[in-house]
């Protein structure tokens, strides 16, 4: 595949167009990159370098031979992965609770627990001694006003003459 259809493979690749892909480089004016693809004609070392500077992952030798992959692909040491191992477990065991902190979370928790369910069944005597007082005073009521009735109408007999 000649390198005019390369970088057009590249710029379709990475959702541009040439204009908008000419501008990403730096350039002012897309002339450069439309004579690349329409004339074929090969980029020059600067033009090459703008590309894989600005977007550090495409394949250089893919670009000037078609030799591989058009995008580089990362590869990671087992060096970095043991730094970045290193880098998590530094983050993450300062966060982790010492397991005596843990054992205290979790009586204290026990005792919250206790104390709740202590406090539900004395919210319950209260409701049941409230609807008992309520019944007396209720009774009582009653017995006042049986009380007055009898008062006024004098033990029930009636006061006044027929």
């Amino acid at each position: 595949m000649p390198t005019n259809n390369r970088l057009q493979g590249l710029i379709n690749a990475l959702n541009l167009n040439p204009r908008s892909f000419a501008i990403e480089l730096g350039y002012e004016q897309a002339t450069t990159i439309y004579n690349i693809i329409k004339r074929q004609s090969t980029p020059s070392r600067s033009t090459l370098d703008k590309i894989c500077n600005r977007f550090p992952q495409v394949n250089r030798e893919w670009l000037l031979t078609g030799l591989g992959t058009m995008f580089n692909t990362p590869t990671a040491s087992s060096e970095d992965l043991t730094v970045t191992a290193k880098q998590v477990l530094d983050t993450v065991l300062p966060m982790i609770p010492p397991p005596e902190l843990a054992e205290n979370v979790n009586k204290t928790m026990m005792k919250v627990e206790r104390f709740l369910s202590q406090f539900e069944q004395t919210k319950k005597d209260i409701e049941d001694i409230h609807e008992k007082i309520t019944s007396i005073e209720f009774l009582e009521a009653l017995k006042l006003i049986k009380a007055k009735k009898k008062e006024k109408n004098g033990n029930g007999k009636t006061n006044g003459v027929h």
